[in-house]
This record gives C-alpha cells, sequence and structure tokens, in this order.
C-alpha cells in the first residue's frame, strides 16, 4: 500500500560531475488520530528550491524552443511560457496569455491554495455526535475521502473506522446504537464538476461526496476502477457493521449535538504528496472543497472557483480569461494560460506553497512521469512536473533545471491532437531546456 507517513523529496544538488538528484526520506508529522490537529503548529517550511544555482547563467531559450515547438505533434492550440523560477523574469513565451484547458496541471492550482490557506499540517475531521434519540448516533462527513476500514488503505494510512467505531462504544459506554444517520449536509452541490461527464464518475473519479473510503473505489488495489454510486453512504454502511448498528439512513445532526468521538486525515502535506505524485482526481477535488469551505464558508464547486481565483489574484497572477470549476482538472470547459502556471510557481517559490515543488513527479522516476521520457532519457531526473491528459489535451506543468544549473518554472497546454504524440513532444521539448548550456 502506498504510505503518506512518509515521502520521497528528491533534491538537485551541483556536484563535479554535473548535477545529481539526491533522493532522501523526508518525514512528515503524524498527528494522533485523536488529537485535533490545532495541538500541532507547523514549523516553519524549509527552502524547497536551495539547491538551485541563483548564479548560474540564464539560458537563451529563444535559440531552441521555436523550432521544437512548431512540431506537428502538436496542436494548433499551443501555449508556453518559460520563466526564471527566482526572478520571474520571462524566458520565452509562445501564446502565453491564450486560456486552454488544462487537464490535471490544474492540482498544482489546488495544492497552492490549499497549503497557503489551510498550512501543510491542516487535517480533515470525521466526526460522530449523538442522535435524535438514546438508540442513534450521527456520522457526519468532514470531506475526508481517504478514510480506511483500519487504518490502512488505498491512499496508505488515513482515518480509521474501526477506531471511530471502537471510540463511539466507549464514550456509550459499550452500548451499540441501532440506527446511524448519515449526514452529508457539509457538501451541498452536484456529484459531478460543470461539464464533468456522468460516465467519468465510474472509472476516473467518484461521485463527489464529503467522506468515502478509499476514494469511493470498489477495489482498493487500483487507481482507475469502478465507483461506488454512493459512496458515502458505503461507507456509512460499513461503520454501521463496525459499530454493531442494524439500519443506516439519511439524517442531519442538530444544533449543538454532543461529539462522541472524532478522527482526522494525514496531514494536509501528506495529501498534496499524493494527489500531485500519482494525479488523484478524488483526494485533489476533496483538499480543493476543504480550501472553499475555508475561504468561501461552503463546499461547492463554484466556491472551490472562487477560492482558487483569490489565491491567484493575492500572489499576483493575472487571471484574465480564467475559468475555474474543480480542483482535479478533470472539466474539460477549466481554463488558464501558461502565463497565469508560472506567474503562479515563481510567487510560490517563497510562500509555505513552495513545499508543492517537493510533491511533483521526476521524469522517468516517479508518479506521473515514471513512464514519460521515453523519446528523450537524457531529460531525466532534470524535469519536475505535473502531467494533465483528457481527450484532446495535454498539458505539462512545473520546473527543469538547465545543464548550467538555473531552475526554469514552465507550463505547456496543447489542446487538440493525439495526446501520446504531443506527451512524447512536451517530454522532448523540456529535455532540450535541461540540456542547454545556451
Amino acid at each position: 500500500m502506498r504510505g503518506f507517513g512518509i515521502f520521497a523529496a528528491i533534491v538537485i544538488v551541483a556536484a563535479a560531475a554535473g548535477l545529481v538528484w539526491q533522493i532522501s526520506a523526508v518525514a512528515v508529522p503524524r498527528t494522533g488520530t485523536f488529537t485535533p490537529p490545532e495541538a500541532y503548529p507547523p514549523d516553519e517550511p524549509a527552502e524547497v528550491l536551495a539547491a538551485a544555482d541563483r548564479d548560474a547563467p540564464v539560458p537563451d531559450l529563444t535559440s531552441v524552443l521555436p523550432e521544437l515547438l512548431a512540431d506537428p505533434r502538436f496542436a494548433s492550440d499551443l501555449s508556453a511560457v518559460f520563466a526564471d523560477a527566482f526572478t520571474g523574469e520571462v524566458l520565452f513565451e509562445q501564446d502565453g496569455a491564450k486560456p486552454l484547458t488544462p487537464a490535471s496541471s490544474m492540482k498544482t492550482v489546488t495544492a497552492v491554495s490549499a497549503l497557503t490557506h489551510l498550512g501543510a499540517e491542516y487535517r480533515i475531521p470525521t466526526t460522530v455526535v449523538e442522535g435524535p434519540d438514546e438508540d442513534s448516533v450521527v456520522l457526519v462527513g468532514g470531506g475526508d475521502v481517504a478514510l480506511t476500514v483500519d487504518g490502512e488503505g488505498y491512499y496508505g494510512k488515513g482515518a480509521s473506522l474501526t477506531e471511530l467505531a471502537e471510540a463511539v462504544l466507549e464514550a456509550r459506554g459499550g452500548d451499540a446504537p441501532s440506527t446511524v444517520y448519515l449526514d452529508t449536509s457539509l457538501f451541498a452541490d452536484t456529484v459531478n464538476a460543470p461539464a464533468v461527464p456522468m460516465s467519468d464518475l465510474d472509472l476516473y473519479t467518484a461521485p463527489a461526496a464529503p467522506l468515502m473510503i478509499d476514494g469511493g473505489r470498489i477495489d482498493a488495489s487500483t487507481h482507475y476502477t469502478p465507483h461506488h454510486e454512493d459512496p458515502a453512504m458505503a461507507a456509512a454502511t460499513v461503520f454501521a457493521d463496525l459499530l454493531g448498528a442494524d439500519t443506516v439512513t439519511e439524517g442531519v445532526a442538530a444544533d449543538g449535538a454532543e461529539e462522541l468521538a472524532a478522527v482526522y486525515s494525514e496531514p494536509l502535506a501528506s495529501l498534496v504528496d499524493f494527489f500531485i505524485l500519482t494525479s488523484d482526481n478524488e483526494l485533489a477535488d476533496a483538499v480543493a472543497f476543504q480550501t472553499a469551505l475555508a475561504v468561501e464558508g461552503e463546499m461547492t464547486w463554484a466556491a472551490i472557483g472562487k477560492a482558487h481565483m483569490a489565491t491567484l489574484e493575492s500572489l499576483g497572477v493575472d487571471t484574465t480569461g480564467l475559468v475555474l470549476n474543480d480542483g482535479s482538472g478533470m472539466s474539460p470547459a477549466d481554463r488558464i494560460t501558461a502565463n497565469a502556471f508560472t506567474q503562479m510557481l515563481t510567487a510560490a517559490v517563497s510562500t509555505p506553497a513552495s513545499s508543492l515543488f517537493e510533491a511533483l513527479p521526476v521524469a522517468g522516476w516517479s508518479g506521473s512521469l515514471e513512464d514519460h521520457f521515453t523519446t528523450a532519457a537524457e531529460g531525466e531526473g532534470s524535469v519536475r512536473a505535473k502531467t494533465g491528459t483528457l481527450t484532446g489535451v495535454s498539458s505539462l506543468t512545473g520546473t527543469v533545471m538547465t545543464d548550467d544549473g538555473r531552475l526554469v518554472v514552465f507550463s505547456i497546454i496543447s489542446n487538440g491532437g493525439s495526446s501520446g504524440g504531443v506527451k512524447d513532444a512536451m517530454d522532448e521539448v523540456t529535455t532540450a531546456v535541461s540540456l542547454c548550456g545556451c
């Protein structure tokens, strides 16, 4: 199973023989399952990009990129921007202000927004409160889609429904209720984001809900797999069985109902690491809903768009033409520019959101980039980026280290054409930048 407690941070080090990727284990703070997250104030964030050489020559990308971006594998709707990671200076731009569908590159916006507003140690609660009578309890969904049955699941370690049931029984003096009410009132919107086909809610993501086990997957061993039609009720049914209750039904907790027990998700830093590395749609949207709740006071798709737009504006990003419908990038109606992506990344370098850079997949090594760079092997280890793929949509957004040690942030978005051919072309473009001693 995949683990949240420790993840691999890959650090760039300048060595006599060139640039070397070093992989080291970085411990993510594990807070107690039942301990409120405010009891663990986060440490000051480390400077993620400290290994890059700020004095390295700035590359002349106009000498290499125009010909590569004219590759016929790219669609006519192509936008690309490369900028210096530390100064924000645009080193190359091709239609950088054109709003296009970004697909899963949108997850970088979700990560930056969540880390900015919630902090790395934020955890999502799942609570149980007293029911309307002595023979019932209410399971209240707080937005955690990474719940587990026994502490280990698809996402690795997570809040345990077994522990939650045991704590409820203890609070009730060992008396099992006959009825569990499921309260999903925190989420008040459609199960699909705007323009996301309902057919996608089977294989590629789950119907949105404020609590799920293993992201709503029926088979927790597979990334893309059928999902429960009602993942919240499926989770509540499992919880009721663990509790020894006879009936599960929908209901809403009364105002001021006494809390019997609560469990918390893994820290936000771990959640972000997972959905950026593996491009997990359920988890990305769930984190986006948490940001929306904190910033806009509601867990809706529209609130996600407003919260993310506010984040970008606060970072000085030009938001002209942007349409932000979700946190995962599943919506084909999302629109963002390569300029916006690179402006966000350069702004994030000096903020707590800089931990995003540690989560980005590494070319040829990890996550959604593990099987990339087959036609451009020289780029392995030098490019860290978030992929994006929908029908007719390909994107790549992240960082690349030049041969001289200069760190460049970039975004390439292509709408139309074959995703397979575009993927290879993007790999070759970023590899050329990594080899650039120009």
